[in-house]
């Protein structure tokens, strides 16, 4: 064949590639805009609210080849992957408001890059924000996410600001956060429970007695509570500063201030923990400085179930009864199977002079209460009594 020949095909095959190219890449541009891409991205977000409702809209947003983050495990244990959009749930979509503003839109032919800011609010309150990029671009017809990055600066800020376990044993940090969960919500037994399946996983891990330790302190068990410590101290040697001072704070002293020096002492290396921020916002007198510290529990982890039910409390005691009431829907919504959410709401109402309201609160806590199957649920009969008392 004749090398000129050969030559020129080459040549032309290269001309009539480039020419492809092009009419692609100015098709792909002149189909992406940036106005229509910023009104999908704020519209896309403005949808993801009142569960159900948005389940759909969700799906028609995301491009085939998208894995989502299912939410819907409550940050417990290892993150579950979705790739089957029948898996998207309404109970994803628990906020009341979600605004995201876009700050930057690159288009690269067929697909745009985007930056960009999301806030999402329960009640009123702030309860995630963050950034995200994402890749953008068509499917049949319409724009859709193909990639996302998102990331929750709440969580992400001083992360090693926590009373995290010293353990790599697999499922160990997962029945921690259960354990701690447990605790935060008084459901003492349970906490007990998961504590004792923690001590199985790993014998060495002295703070997988913590849950044990609250269940012998709340139930005025101090003996016993001394001996625990005590008996548990030589696995501290392998235990973090955060952990040894955590567990100081549950030895028993006589004292309001001897209580809240050792949960200062514990604060100082894990200072954004929640527990520890409930605990020592306890034992503090002044009703401004209570609320101060459980503000930089939330500013960490404002879907807290411990520190918004706290705060409520706090707010109640300066009469704000209507932003109590914003922290408790924060309570209910985030965790709408949780009976002392239910019970807490129950007395802001009465607080407010609304008895029937009351009633079917401290109701719905006790109807709650039944499934916790632990000898938790006692706890709640409480809550029963409330209800035929206003009866009454």
């Amino acid at each position: 064949m004749n090398f000129n020949y050969k030559f020129e095909k080459k040549k032309m095959k290269k001309i009539l590639y480039a020419i492809l190219l092009a009419t692609i890449f100015t098709s792909c541009n002149s189909s992406l805009d940036k106005k229509q891409i910023e009104e999908f991205i704020i519209t896309h977000y403005a949808e993801k609210i009142n569960g159900d409702e948005a389940v759909e809209n969700f799906k028609n947003d995301v491009g085939d080849s998208l894995k989502f983050y299912n939410l819907s495990n409550g940050y417990v244990g290892r993150p579950e992957w979705v790739t089957d959009k029948s898996q998207i749930k309404g109970d994803w979509f628990y906020e009341d408001s979600v605004i995201a503003k876009v700050n930057d839109i690159d288009i690269y032919g067929n697909v745009a890059s985007v930056f960009g800011n999301v806030n999402s609010y329960v009640s009123g309150i702030k309860n995630l924000s963050g950034g995200f990029h994402a890749i953008v671009g068509k499917e049949k017809g319409r724009l859709v996410f193909k990639r996302v990055t998102f990331q929750n600066w709440n969580i992400n800020r001083a992360s090693n600001s926590f009373v995290w376990p010293s353990t790599e044993v697999t499922g160990a940090l997962s029945m921690y956060n259960k354990m701690r969960y447990a605790m935060f919500n008084f459901r003492n037994n349970e906490a007990k429970s998961y504590s004792d399946s923690l001590i199985a996983m790993d014998s060495s891990l002295a703070v997988a007695h913590v849950g044990n330790m609250q269940y012998l302190y709340l139930n005025g068990e101090r003996d016993k509570l001394i001996n625990l410590i005590n008996d548990i101290s030589y696995k501290l040697d392998n235990a973090s500063i955060a952990e040894k001072y955590y567990i100081k704070t549950f030895i028993p002293s006589n004292s309001r201030q001897e209580i809240l020096s050792k949960y200062k002492d514990a604060l100082i290396y894990a200072s954004n923990d929640p527990l520890l921020r409930a605990w020592y916002a306890y034992y503090l007198t002044d009703n401004d400085e209570k609320i101060e510290n459980v503000k930089i529990g939330l500013k960490r982890f404002p879907e807290s179930s411990g520190l918004n039910n706290m705060m409520a409390y706090m707010l109640q005691a300066d009469d704000k009864i209507d932003d109590a009431v914003n922290y408790l829907n924060m309570y209910m919504t985030v965790h709408p199977k949780e009976p002392n959410a239910y019970d807490s709401m129950g007395d802001m109402m009465l607080a407010k002079g609304d008895t029937t309201k009351a009633i079917e609160m401290f109701e719905k806590a006790y109807e709650l209460s039944r499934s916790l199957k632990s000898g938790d649920e006692e706890f709640f009969d409480i809550s029963k009594d409330k209800a035929n008392r206003l009866k009454n």
